[in-house]
């Protein structure tokens, strides 16, 4: 587990449960222990019902656990406390739209935590400019396309400063085009803006513009690493999610043939430069 800049966000023999009808509670998490270092992007992944909305809630403040404790930048939350530091975005951008106008409705934070109005000016202009969609700021939020609406979101978040993102699903119901477009505005604030990520995710494709994959199964964590070890042979060949993606379906058949394919491979376009590199090099031998 890597450990560059160290911990942002640390849970510590965190236990939560979810009521029942029975009245017996249904546990989630027991005695969970994680640490997501600074300004690193993770995936999150796993089967239904393994955790990863909850995780993502318990580290926003969303829901409390019954017992451990839930850290970020080593200041623990109280129970019900939400972390104004850690911006959550919903799969369903309309959900977290408040405002009919976008410049309003990015600006709706900063006038909740009492900030100057010039102050609060300066931080919608800022953030509508990082997200691109500065010349819709007097539209109405509601006529705007799911990747817009997604990214008025982001400009709220990023209007208020946060240091974490957590991301539940965030493309799940965009299409490929606007899907695309919050993937690289992501890897943008990532990046640029030196945010730690926590993306929730059931696309092994999302989860490879990541920098590690935590893999949570029946509230364990069952893989934590990079995204090379997690597809290496040794790691699960069919996940339990689903089939692996075609491309690493054909990476895999290749190795098996006695190819020499690095893992550091993300589509096919690197695999045909890779390819025909080779080639060339075999050529002048």
């Amino acid at each position: 587990m890597p450990f560059f800049y160290g911990q942002m966000i640390e849970l510590r023999d965190v236990t939560f449960s979810y009521p029942s009808p029975g009245g017996q509670p249904k546990p989630v998490f027991v005695r969970l222990n994680l640490f997501i270092p600074r300004g690193r992007y993770v995936a999150l992944m796993g089967p239904n019902g393994s955790g990863k909305s909850t995780l993502g809630k318990l580290i926003k403040g969303l829901l409390s656990p019954s017992s451990g404790q839930v850290l970020v930048d080593r200041q623990a939350l109280k129970p019900g406390e939400i972390h104004p530091r850690v911006g959550y975005v919903f799969s369903n951008p309309e959900n977290q739209i408040v405002s009919t106008v976008v410049e309003e409705d990015v600006a709706f934070g900063l006038e909740n935590m009492g900030m100057d109005s010039s102050m609060i000016a300066l931080r919608v202009k800022e953030s509508l400019h990082w997200v691109e969609m500065e010349p819709y700021r007097h539209h109405s939020p509601h006529l705007l396309s799911g990747g817009q609406q997604q990214k008025v979101v982001l400009a709220g978040i990023l209007a208020m400063e946060s240091e974490v993102l957590v991301l539940d699903e965030p493309t799940s119901m965009l299409d490929l085009k606007d899907r695309d477009e919050v993937l690289k505005l992501l890897q943008k604030i990532h990046g640029q803006g030196k945010k730690t990520v926590l993306h929730i995710t059931h696309s092994i494709e999302e989860a490879l513009g990541a920098q590690d994959l935590l893999v949570l199964n029946r509230g364990q964590v069952s893989f934590y690493g990079s995204v090379e070890d997690f597809f290496s042979d040794d790691f699960l060949p069919e996940s339990e999610w689903g089939k692996l993606p075609p491309f690493f379906r054909l990476i895999q058949e290749l190795r098996s043939r006695g190819h020499a394919i690095p893992l550091r491979l993300r589509s096919v376009e690197e695999l045909k430069n890779f390819l025909l590199q080779r080639q060339r090099v075999k050529s002048r031998l």
